[in-house]
């Protein structure tokens, strides 16, 4: 059977005359709602064992167990004096969290929309699907990171070289790294800036063509810049469709290799 704690007399309550006196050996009796006829409540929270009735208080004003009423049931309890005397009467009474106690039945206009349950800032399939949803060609914005299996984050790049064409003498900026920066001009110098004036990342790469018939310089200021696989440093030249990958491989330290670079 189904029951539930009664709102009244549940578990622990001490009851009192109108003087304020404990009402040792009171009488709790329960009828069905607006009548005189009995209904059974139970002690335990299974309805397996029911109480008496009336239910005798013990001499601290006390229900010696707990009172549990049948769930569904609207119940009457009256109280009383150990000789019969009502103290008060409460009708219509249901057990706690009975859902029974709910009028669903009467409950009209059910909203059928999220503002309609009082929400304001509900999410619209609109702004989901513009907002939210994967882009088939999507723009980032800022530096936009990965991070590796050691949870080393770095930078993402493009699967391309984009192009950076020159056809004037061009210090490197920071925007070059992992592009192509192509020189077309008669006896250019293309100079890669200090680490104090642009900080490029260890491993920062980039590729250098020359397309000129003249020969490209590519200088280098205050850092170093080693010619690979030698230890000759300084700025080099590249020939007329040369092609140069520099390399950053320490702080103020460039390695530099090609085909046509001298």
């Amino acid at each position: 059977m189904t029951v539930n704690l009664s709102p009244v007399a549940g578990a622990g309550w001490q009851f009192f005359t109108d003087t304020g006196t404990v009402l040792s050996g009171g009488l709790l009796y329960t009828y069905a709602a607006g009548t005189t006829l009995p209904a059974t409540t139970y002690q335990d929270s299974a309805g397996l064992v029911p109480s008496a009735n009336p239910i005798v208080l013990d001499s601290a004003g006390r229900v010696s167990g707990e009172v549990w009423l049948t769930s569904g049931t609207s119940y009457k309890l009256v109280l009383k004096t150990s000789v019969g005397v009502t103290i008060w009467t409460m009708d219509n009474l249901l057990g706690i969290n009975d859902a029974t106690a709910v009028a669903w039945a009467a409950i009209t206009g059910k909203p059928t929309t999220i503002s309609g349950y009082g929400i304001t800032d509900g999410l619209t399939t609109t702004v989901a699907a513009t907002t939210y949803a994967p882009l088939a060609s999507p723009s980032l914005t800022g530096t936009a990171s990965a991070t590796d299996e050691a949870a080393n984050s770095y930078n993402i790049g493009w699967r391309d070289c984009p192009q950076n064409a020159k056809t004037a003498n061009y210090q490197l900026l920071i925007s070059d790294r992992g592009k192509q920066v192509l020189m077309n001009g008669a006896s250019l110098t293309l100079t890669v800036p200090s680490n104090g004036t642009v900080a490029f990342a260890i491993g920062a790469t980039l590729m250098v063509v020359n397309t000129n018939a003249t020969a490209l310089t590519i200088a280098i200021t205050t850092d170093t810049m080693t010619l690979a696989n030698s230890t000759t440093t300084g700025s080099r030249t590249l020939a007329q469709n040369g092609m140069a990958t520099l390399t950053k491989i320490g702080t103020t330290n460039w390695l530099i290799a090609g085909s046509g670079l001298t």
